[in-house]
């Protein structure tokens, strides 16, 4: 599996494995093709799918020359092109092209203007504006919004732009004759000594609030909506509640690190797991793994659980009353929900625990070695592939639906059944499950002989 671009499949037959994998049950459902492109392997690194999984680009490479395809359609034809990006309602895809020396960065086909160097193209959580930061023929960083360049700065924050989830503010790190700001709708806040980056500039899920990291007197501090949060040797996550109405944060001092609520700080520990900080979807519960010595623990509401050598993925429920995590174990890893231990595995898949939209059930993918998954529901272990992935569950909660790859072809799985029509590969977004539709249809890009196609599909 490629882990970078979500293909799945594309390997090579095992044939004493394919023998045990012939038994599956194959299920006729009504499956519709619609051809997207041609899909040669050439152009696999550097393939793209569209956030609703409809739409594909890539770029192809002839004679030194570089043309992004999009849709089976080719775009104008750089000295090299980079950075491919869909916008979040798929509508757009914009990249940065170089020719001439000069780059610019190109939506849809669209050139804008000519820097000497640009960033990653970013688009507003809206679709309607594009940012990126550029470097001038005189060596100032500018951000472009909208093709509107702001005022120069000598030094553009780790090249980091936050817009703000309404995509009314734009935000940025940035220096000026030695001072560093945060600019805010392209009004400088500060200046500061330093200002962090690693942490982001966090906004609550309703835009209304903003937190990020200064330096003042050799100690970090966390500003939330302009009011100084107290010293500290270190700051990690930022994380504001669902409905914006808290705000925690893990900082270090004395050599240990505490996590905060809206400043009620929770029991030190050596360390606070790097992107761990989760509350639950109604806010009333917050979830963190923390070390204490060499082991860890999924620290729920303050109170520390069972110590592991190591935690990875943690997810509540959608109703916020259940949890679970990924664990490892004396070399084996497993999941734990609602702290009961499931069924020890070499290892269970990244990301891949997924809730039921009841709440009411639980899977993951696990694998037994390489080439050796199943998918796991309610701790029942199902049929083993060569992989699995992209899993989810039926809105109605019935059944559990993935993408799986036997080693000579890649098929859907609704509950036990397989797919009759089979693929080379299927793709879809990185991280991202099969996509819903309607609560009996979804679909998803299967790739056959050289050509790729949107599936869509209905489950019985």
């Amino acid at each position: 599996m490629s882990g970078r671009f979500g293909v799945l499949a594309m390997v090579s037959a095992m044939a004493a494995w394919a023998a045990t994998a012939g038994a599956q049950q194959q299920v006729n459902r009504k499956q519709t093709e619609t051809l997207l492109a041609d899909f040669p392997p050439a152009v696999y690194e550097t393939t793209q799918v569209s956030p609703n999984a409809r739409r594909v680009a890539y770029v192809l490479t002839d004679q030194g020359k570089q043309t992004v395809w999009l849709d089976g359609k080719p775009q104008e034809t750089f000295d090299r092109v980079a950075a491919l990006g869909f916008s979040p309602n798929s509508r757009w895809l914009a990249y940065a092209a170089l020719r001439g020396g000069k780059w610019r960065v190109v939506v849809n086909g669209n050139q804008q203007p000519e820097y000497e160097a640009v960033g990653t193209p970013l688009f507003s959580p809206d679709s309607l504006k594009l940012a990126y930061v550029a470097k001038q023929a005189d060596g100032k960083r500018v951000v472009v919004l909208n093709k509107k360049p702001s005022e120069p700065y000598d030094v553009i924050s780790a090249g980091l732009l936050v817009f703000g989830p309404d995509s009314k503010q734009l935000v940025f790190g940035a220096v000026k004759d030695g001072q560093c700001y945060l600019v805010v709708d392209g009004l400088p806040q500060g200046p500061y000594e330093d200002l962090g980056t690693a942490t982001g500039y966090p906004f609550s899920a309703d835009g209304k609030h903003l937190a990020y990291v200064i330096l003042k007197d050799k100690k970090l501090h966390v500003v939330r909506d302009g009011q100084l949060g107290p010293p500290s040797d270190d700051v990690g996550d930022v994380v504001f509640s669902p409905d914006g109405s808290q705000m925690a944060s893990a900082a270090k001092e004395k050599g240990k690190w505490r996590v905060s609520i809206d400043g009620r700080s929770q029991p030190p520990y050596d360390a606070i797991g790097e992107g761990s900080l989760l509350f639950s979807p109604d806010g009333s519960r917050l979830a963190y793994t923390a070390r204490s010595g060499k082991q860890w623990m999924l620290v729920v509401d303050g109170k520390p659980g069972k110590p592991y050598d190591s935690i990875g993925q943690v997810l509540f429920s959608p109703d916020g009353r259940s949890l679970a995590c990924k664990v490892r174990a004396a070399g084996t890893q497993m999941v734990v929900h609602d702290g009961r231990e499931g069924r020890i595995f070499n290892r269970v898949g990244d990301g891949t625990l997924v809730f039921s939209p009841n709440s009411q059930r639980l899977a993951y993918v696990a694998m037994v070695s390489h080439k050796d998954s199943c998918v796991v529901v309610d701790e029942k272990r199902r049929h083993r592939y060569d992989f699995a992935g992209y899993l989810t569950f039926t809105p109605d909660n019935r059944a559990p639906v993935y993408a799986a790859d036997n080693g000579k072809k890649a098929f859907t799985v609704v509950d036990e059944g397989e797919a009759v029509r089979q693929y080379d590969g299927i793709w879809n977004v990185r991280g991202e499950k099969l996509i819903f539709d309607s609560p009996k249809k979804f679909h998803y890009l299967g790739v056959r002989e050289g050509k790729i196609y949107l599936v869509e599909e209905e489950t019985e």
